[in-house]
């Protein structure tokens, strides 16, 4: 694969700003197909230093001929052609944006500058109100290869970038200026980038001058963090063939420990909670998490309705390290977080989830019949969860069986979608799921990675069955946890979990004594509907010693 990275004269004044733009289109316009990638500078249709305000109206009227360019490059060279620029967005919004151009010419996606710095954010006044809010790093996946992105600041970033290697780019694309940066440490930056994210990263910038010591540096690095090229102050287009662009550096495990990929001998040894922004409110992943733990069942249901945010919500304020919550899909297949198959017990509506869009269940209550203090509450969608309490607890994810509480068979699609959920919300360390077997075969196939719990629940058999074949059925699907059920289980199968590495958890229990009962017996987590009075029956126990 060849990649391209034009880097062009910078216009340090405003009369200089037509010579950069009409650099950067002859050389789109000269690329040919011989070039798969082509990437473009920062603020390509307005590289150049202007006085305040002067900006968005030169951007504005040198966009169009710079996009239609950058499209023509892409069907001509049949080549992903990536350009940086200030993008409007809406009718006077306006972002610092990389726009991706597929082979065909088709916008393949965006990716929005996360890092601005006081300079741009008070000179050019983009829109940053999306940086605001939780967005995870963006990943455009064109012909298999999947795009990572950072413009300019971004890079600087290693808590950003950490992310950015968790969602395993092949080739990360950095639009840049940084005017003011020594080559030597722009080299530094992008081989801590290329060697971090385990991907190839082609570099696009501008040149202060053909002897400059600053800026320029265009570069392709390798994801060994080798660079493979360097453009240093020139102008004109680096090109470099890289092979194969999925590739990733392979080490040992630690001194003598088998070979794996770079990314994941870092990664599995990252300790984000004690550093990451809002800390404070992440807990301890699930594999970290001690025991023994007490479950808000639904959350803290005995002062909230049950598996709604204020449920969860207060359940978290109150130190629950981990929370239980019901997943089922709508008819226009969006995941809800409800526990029943009906919505009559749980809203003020009737008949089947299944049944309802999503647009019709939000119009139900889901507070009014707990208490009229909850009144217009919603029964909340996973996602909803995820954006309010991601990280903040352990999900102990139930996912319920397809067309109510039994079946034989779990919807792929579905479960994939729940998948992409947890990692868009980097839950994936912070969650293990809870499903009967025709769910946990799926799991399997799809998602290995995420710890499984077994439901006490058999198709086809009753619980007085079902319950004391849990452990067997655990061994058989690979699981980390059994979910006994009360009262269909005994010390023996305890012992037998334990003696083949598997977590107990029980569900349920409100009452202290029983509570005490179950963590004598070595329960490893109690699921509750009363949280506070278990926890506080843990709390003793920990008190005593």
């Amino acid at each position: 694969m060849k990649l391209c990275a034009i880097q062009i004269p910078y216009g340090k004044t405003p009369d200089l700003a037509d010579n950069s733009v009409d650099f950067l289109i002859r050389k789109l316009d000269r690329c040919d197909s011989s070039c798969d990638l082509i990437l473009t500078p920062e603020y390509s249709n307005a590289p150049a230093t202007f006085p305040p305000g002067g900006v968005l109206p030169y951007a504005s009227k040198s966009t169009p001929r710079l996009i239609e360019a950058a499209r023509k490059a892409a069907v001509r060279c049949q080549a992903i052609v990536a350009v940086n620029y200030l993008c409007e967005v809406k009718p006077g919004i306006f972002r610092n944006t990389t726009r991706v151009f597929d082979r065909t010419g088709k916008i393949a996606g965006d990716y929005y500058k996360q890092h601005l710095p006081t300079s741009e954010i008070n000179g050019i006044k983009p829109d940053i109100s999306y940086t605001h809010q939780f967005s995870s790093p963006a990943i455009i996946t064109v012909d298999g290869i999947r795009l990572g992105f950072l413009i300019c600041y971004d890079t600087y970033f290693t808590e950003y970038i950490a992310h950015l290697g968790y969602c395993h780019p092949d080739i990360v694309l950095v639009s840049s200026f940084q005017r003011a940066e020594r080559q030597d440490v722009l080299r530094m930056l992008s081989q801590n980038l290329a060697f971090t994210c385990n991907s190839f990263v082609l570099r696009s910038s501008v040149s202060m001058g053909p002897d400059a010591e600053v800026a320029g540096t265009s570069l392709v690095v390798s994801p060994d963090g080798k660079i493979l090229a360097d453009f240093g102050s020139r102008t004109g287009c680096l090109t470099c063939e890289i092979g194969d662009p999925h590739y990733k550096y392979m080490r040992s495990n630690a001194f003598g420990g088998k070979m794996i990929p770079n990314d994941v001998f870092v990664e599995q040894g990252r300790t984000p909670w004690s550093y990451r922004p809002c800390g404070s409110m992440t807990v301890l992943p699930e594999k970290w998490m001690p025991y023994p733990r007490v479950c808000a069942h639904r959350g803290f249901k005995t002062v909230a309705p049950e598996n709604t945010l204020p449920a969860f919500g207060a359940a978290i304020a109150l130190g629950a390290p981990e929370i239980e919550l019901d997943v089922r899909f709508t008819r226009d297949g969006v995941p809800v977080v409800c526990h029943d198959d009906r919505l009559d017990r749980v809203s003020n509506g009737t008949g089947l989830v299944q049944d309802f869009t999503f647009e019709e269940i939000r119009k139900l209550d889901a507070g009014v019949k707990f208490s009229p203090h909850f009144e217009g509450t919603k029964i909340p969608t996973f996602e909803e969860v995820l954006a309010k309490f991601a990280r903040h607890a352990i999900i102990n994810l139930h996912i319920k069986s397809e067309g109510g509480d039994a079946g034989n068979t779990y919807s792929a699609e579905h479960f994939r979608r729940i998948v992409e959920l947890l990692k868009t919300y980097d839950q994936m360390g912070h969650v293990y799921l809870m499903a009967t077997s025709e769910i946990m075969k799926v799991a399997l196939e799809t998602a290995p990675e995420i710890p499984r719990c077994m439901s006490a629940d058999d198709f086809g058999y009753p619980l007085s069955v079902a319950g004391f074949k849990i452990v067997d059925r655990a061994i058989e699907w690979k699981c980390s946890k059994v979910q006994l059920f009360k009262p269909y289980f005994n010390q023996e199968m305890i012992d037998q979990a334990h003696a083949n590495g598997i977590r107990c958890n029980v569900f349920w229990s409100d009452d202290p004594a029983e509570a005490a009962k179950f963590f004598d017996m070595g329960i490893d987590t109690i699921l509750t509907n009363d949280y506070l009075t278990v926890a506080r029956v843990k709390e003793a126990r920990e008190n005593r010693g």
